[in-house]
């Protein structure tokens, strides 16, 4: 992976009652999967500004993609999920940085 950033997004955890995490995101580089409207899976870098709460308000992170095409499937306002093993959270794409 390089550095460039691909997205801005502003990303929401499940509460856990809900089927969400236990425990928040830090404010710093967290390893998830991101699913696009089509249903594709992308491993991607997600660098919370603030942590991320579950149940909490949203949060403006930044993503980084393993694969930089992956970019292309999250234009500009793009609704997609957070998932590992299950849908954890969701977000909308608020920019692209680079693809």
């Amino acid at each position: 992976m390089t550095d460039a950033r691909h997205l801005r997004v502003q990303l929401t955890l499940l509460a856990p009652a809900a089927g969400g995490r236990r425990s928040s995101l830090p404010a710093a580089q967290f390893q998830t999967v991101l699913v696009s409207p089509g249903r594709r899976h992308f491993p991607a870098a997600v660098f919370p500004s603030t942590p991320v709460v579950p149940g909490g308000a949203a949060v403006n992170c930044e993503v980084l993609f393993s694969e930089p095409e992956a970019a292309g499937h999250f234009p500009a306002r793009t609704q997609f999920d957070l998932w590992e093993g299950g849908r954890k959270g969701y977000g909308t794409t608020l920019g692209v940085l680079s693809q």
